[in-house]
Parts: structure tokens; sequence; C-alpha cells
């Protein structure tokens, strides 16, 4: 540790053991159950490590959960620093604040604007489970105690890597066994989702317990550029050390102003072809909104103190899903375009069990008190209204000669070319031609409206 450093760090120390007597006094212990407690879900910190970790340019990280502790390490590029306890509020404002002096306050951390932040309040939810974190870098070893106050270590960890940052969690909170944390992180460790996809540096997690060793890892197959938008088809693999998962989609991301990406993904199956999920909204990982969406979404949404729902009646937020509405419309025209001179045709009959059809799945966006998004709905139905994107059956039409025929045996006996003779329209096409109008509005009353709306004359 350099001489200043070290002046900070002892400094730092003291005005944290002065403010954990505050914190320890009777009326205030209440903010600090407040802070830990924040996420229902158990062990949620794991993904707080992720994405710190993340944000120090890390490409992998690896867990190490034994009966009595959890270690996490990783190999990210930017170390523990301290800085002057007594300039913090000029520090903050300027995105110089030392990650120590981060990771010992509440609610005080560097955050710019393309970044998840570093060391917010969510690193508190370890404390879920310990009363001593231990850190371990090439510049600083230090334990945090009573919650904020950092204790300088002599020893370096035996088993922390070169060049690596270490953690070591023991499992000695008062009111968690070590029975209670190993099931908890070993549950999260074995069932996260989707840990790698939204984050711009990881690449790999691997984690061991007991006999198990598991991994999740993201690769990028191909990339392809449309104007403002990156597309990305990527391989998601999840080993839980017994059975081995694979993921596969068309990401597609486009930056605010401010340089925060936001994402629209829509996943394969195995043959390639386009096939339904249904996730929460993912904000860096996943929150607890449910959209009504087939798809996935991500974007740097404004949460809500718990970090588990998208604040409501806010209007960055509605600004933000009507970008990835937007996002997702012109995601459907990218598909299009890369199934051409691609093996699978991507938008086909079965595209609508991927898009949303049903406005009255969504809440009304009037209502401040709910997040709706119902802009999906609108900006897609917009896009295959006036685009060339509603499958026929050799390629697509518009709106404008789109035929939907009655039984889907007419457009087997009849080709498109004889369909233009009938109608008297050279560019006549049947549309969703596996679907029959008849059957989908006895069976499906909102499907029936969407694509009724959309051909604007049909053949009976």
């Amino acid at each position: 540790m350099k001489e200043q450093d070290k002046r900070f760090f002892e400094a730092l120390s003291n005005d944290r053991a002065d403010s954990a007597k505050t914190l320890e006094k009777p009326s205030m212990r209440g903010v600090k159950k407040s802070v830990v407690d924040k996420y229902s879900d158990q062990a949620h910190f794991i993904y707080e490590l992720l994405q710190n970790a993340d944000d120090a340019k890390a490409t992998y990280v690896r867990f190490v959960l034994e009966p009595s502790r959890l270690i996490f390490a990783h190999n990210g590029e930017r170390f523990f620093s301290v800085s002057d306890p007594t300039t913090e509020d000029f520090d903050v404002e300027n995105g110089s604040l030392g990650d120590i002096n981060a990771i010992t306050s509440i609610a005080n951390s560097n955050k710019t604007e393309a970044s998840i932040g570093k060391f917010g309040v969510g690193f508190k939810a370890v404390f879920q489970y310990t009363a001593t974190p231990h850190i371990y870098d090439p510049n600083f070893k230090f334990r945090i105690e009573r919650f904020i106050v950092p204790v300088e270590l002599e020893d370096d960890f035996p088993e922390r890597r070169e060049n690596e940052t270490l953690f070591v969690f023991p499992f000695d909170h008062n009111e968690k066994s070590e029975a209670e944390a190993f099931r908890d992180i070993s549950d999260k460790l074995l069932n996260l989702s989707y840990p790698l996809l939204f984050l711009s540096h990881l690449k790999e997690i691997k984690f061991e317990f007991s006999d198990i060793l598991g991994l999740y890892k993201k690769s990028i197959q191909k990339t392809i550029s449309f104007e403002n938008t990156q597309a990305e088809y990527i391989s998601l693999i999840h080993n839980n050390g017994e059975d081995l998962f694979e993921d596969n989609l068309w990401l597609f991301s486009r930056k605010d102003k401010n340089g925060r990406s936001y994402s629209v993904g829509f996943f394969t199956d195995e043959t390639g072809h386009l096939r339904p999920v249904s996730e929460p909204a993912f904000c860096f990982f996943p929150t607890k909104e449910v959209t009504g969406l087939n798809f996935i979404i991500h974007g740097a949404f404004l949460l809500t103190d718990s970090r588990e729902g998208i604040k409501a009646g806010v209007e960055y937020n509605d600004t933000l899903i009507q970008a990835l509405a937007n996002l997702a419309a012109d995601s459907i025209k990218y598909l299009k375009l890369i199934s051409i001179n691609g093996p699978v045709r991507l938008i086909d009959d079965s595209i609508v069990d991927i898009i949303p059809y049903d406005p009255d799945v969504f809440s009304d966006p009037l209502d401040k008190r709910k997040v709706t998004f119902k802009p999906f709905y609108e900006a897609i139905k917009l896009c295959l209204s006036n685009e060339e994107l509603l499958p026929s059956l050799t390629g697509y039409t518009d709106s404008n000669n789109a035929y939907w025929a009655s039984v889907s045996q007419l457009p087997q006996l009849f080709s498109n070319e004889q369909l233009a003779e009938i109608a008297d329209n050279p560019s006549a096409k049947w549309i969703f031609p596996t679907l029959s109008r008849d059957e989908i509005q006895r069976n499906n009353k909102a499907l029936f409206s969407f694509i009724d709306n959309l051909a604007r004359t049909m053949v009976t």
C-alpha cells in the first residue's frame, strides 16, 4: 500500500468507526436492516458481485462455495482504490470516490451515465450471510467489520491468482447458520437467470461446491450492423454439474444519448427458428416486472428501492420502453433481412407466437401507477402495417396487398399468381397461409382481430 493510501485508509477506518457508532444505536438499527434485507429472493448478492466484476472489466469470475464460506474471484482490470474521506462529497460528484470508500458507505458510490454502478447499496446484501467480508487484490487487503469499517489485513489470501480480485465471505452471521447460507447460495448458483447476457465484459462464470463443477458461458457467434443497431447471434451455455443446457438468440442492441445500451432478444430453437419465451424485464439482471411479451428485453431502467421492479409513472422509464418498442419493431425487419441469406426463414406464420397481438394483455398507458408494455403492441402492429413483413407463400407483402384465406386449403389450391388474377391485383399475395381465418376467428378472437386489421381484403 502506498504511503498516501495508508493515510487515507487509516483516516477512512476512523471515519467509518465513528459512523458505525451511530448505526449501532437502538434508534438506527432499522437503517442497517432495511439496507441489507431489501431483496426478497435469497442470495441476490450473487448478481451484485457479477455486476461489480463486469464494471471492473472482468472476463471471467469463479465461485468456490465451502461449508463455512464463499470465495469469489475475478480478473478485472480495475483494482480497489481509496480516497480522502474528507472530500467524499466532491469525489462522488466528480466520479473519483475510492472503491473502499464506496464499499464502506451506504448509498454513496461512483456512478456514470453508462455504467451499472460500482459498490452501491446492492453490495450490502452480502451482510445477509456474513458479518466480516474479506477483500484481496494487488493493492489492498482488508476486511469490513461493523458493516462499514475497513480493517487492514497483513497477509494475502493463498488461493488468489496473480492480478485477481478475490472476496471471502465467512458464514459468521449471527442470524443465519452455515447450513442455511450454503443451501441458499448453492441454489442460487445453480439457477442464475441469463447472468451473462446483458453484461459488457463477462463471458464466463465457473462455480464449484461439494462434487459439482458448474459453468455459465456466453459466446457471440455472429455480429451484423444495421445502421444504429447491432445484431448478435449469441450462444449461452449452462452446465449445472450434471446436465448441459444451451440457449441461442438474436440480440438487437442500441445505445441511448448517454451511451447506455438497451436490447431486445429473440430466442431460437434447435432448428434455428424463433421460439417464444416468457421472461421478466431485465435491468442487466432479472427484475420481477412481467412484460406480457414472448421475447426478452433489457434496459437501464430506474428501479424501485428493492431493485425488483421498474418505477411507474417516471418519464425516463416511459421513454426507454418506447425506445425498446421501436427497437423490437425494427428487429422484425432485421430478422427478415438476416433470413434472406440464411438457412432458416425467421419470419413465417409462427411469428404470431412471438409478437404481441392482444392489447388487453397490457395495462392502460394512462394509468401511471403501473408500468405498461403496450407500446410494443402498437409499434409492432404499425411496422407490420407499413412494411413488407407479412409472411406469404413465398416472400412477404404489405397490408395493401394482403389476402387472408378463410380456410388454409385455399392457398394450397391457388398460387399467388392465380390469386392476383382472381383479385385483379397483380401484387396480391396470401398471408399467413397456414392459418385459417375461420378457425382463428372461432378460437382466438384477439389474434383474429390483429391479422384481420392487417389484411385489408380477403377471399372466402
